[in-house]
């Protein structure tokens, strides 16, 4: 009988933290669709990031079917059917708008004088970028690397995408451009010094890694043989991941910080079974980085990266 009331209680144990991790995903959603609505426009790339959270938020709902309670499945579904009706209703006030403005106001922006319509063309030129960082090779990526904030859309100054990077360092400890979440794709055989956040930051396919950050929230996807220094005032969530090592932040980079949860409890998505997740371990003490490896590492400059990586990512 002991045995039931243990995979009982994995399950509940599973069903909470899902729900809570659920409402703050879906109270950051619905927060950066209000924001949006009342932006005077809202460019195509926003949109996208909008509906790739909801389409997360909508396939966490379908992972998690049969581990959680229907009563509340059914209650996360109702809210998400919120969320589109708003998503929708944002599609709807803004694309339509533009198009007829443009068709109908064609003949008068060529008569008018080009001292009135050049802003118009500039403001939309930059509501189409996005904050980035991608395709770079064996290179020390810093703050200098970030692009100018006034070129992008004013709803997504404050989000990050890195992606396409191989064997770089990168490190943004000491970014002075406020950051709130963090997008990470396609990163293999680097190391990641990324800023203190707020919000979330989502990581899918990191092979032969190393990641630094102090978040809220903190979820990948698709990685392996990656070690993640965190620290978190919730419990990281991991999904067909493997190979993936937890350790506490290090103090180098703060050491006046709280950590967070030393016995870390991370989620697997992969694994919702009574037993241990095969997926993750915490890294032994012996094998984290000591401090004089993160001085090392911060404050290399960029003919030192092949020599860094090598000693750090022996598999480089």
């Amino acid at each position: 009988m002991a045995e039931p009331q243990l995979v009982d209680g994995s399950r509940w144990n599973f069903s909470q933290t899902f729900l809570n991790n659920f409402q703050s995903l879906r109270s950051d959603l619905q927060t950066r669709i209000e924001q949006a609505n009342q932006s005077v426009s809202i460019s195509q790339q926003a949109l996208d990031g909008l509906n790739l959270q909801l389409a997360e938020l909508s396939k966490s709902i379908v992972d998690a079917t049969g581990s959680i309670p229907k009563f509340d499945q059914r209650n996360c579904e109702n809210q998400l059917k919120e969320i589109e009706q708003s998503l929708e209703g944002l599609r709807k006030s803004s694309a339509p708008a533009s198009k007829f403005a443009f068709k109908r106001k064609a003949r008068e922006a060529v008569q008018s004088s080009s001292n009135v319509s050049t802003p118009s063309i500039k403001a939309s030129a930059a509501s189409t970028s996005s904050l980035t960082l991608s395709s770079y090779t064996m290179k020390l990526v810093t703050p200098d690397d970030l692009p100018d904030p006034e070129t992008v859309a004013p709803e997504l100054r404050s989000e990050l995408s890195i992606h396409d990077l191989d064997s770089c360092i990168l490190n943004l400890i000491n970014a002075k451009q406020e950051i709130s979440a963090l997008h990470i794709r396609n990163v293999k055989n680097s190391i990641l010094l990324l800023p203190t956040l707020d919000g979330s930051v989502i990581l899918h396919d990191l092979i032969n890694c190393i990641v630094v950050v102090k978040c809220h929230q903190f979820r990948m996807h698709s990685s392996r043989s990656t070690d993640v220094y965190l620290s978190i005032q919730s419990n990281p969530i991991i999904e067909h991941c493997h190979s993936i090592q937890f350790g506490p932040y290090p103090a180098t980079f703060s050491p006046t910080i709280v950590q967070h949860n030393p016995d870390v409890s991370v989620q697997d998505f992969s694994h919702i079974k009574s037993t241990p997740s095969p997926n993750w371990t915490v890294l032994d003490e012996g094998a984290r980085k000591s401090p004089e490896d993160w001085q090392s590492i911060s404050a290399l400059d960029a003919t030192d990266v092949e020599r860094i990586l090598q000693k750090a990512l022996p598999s480089v």
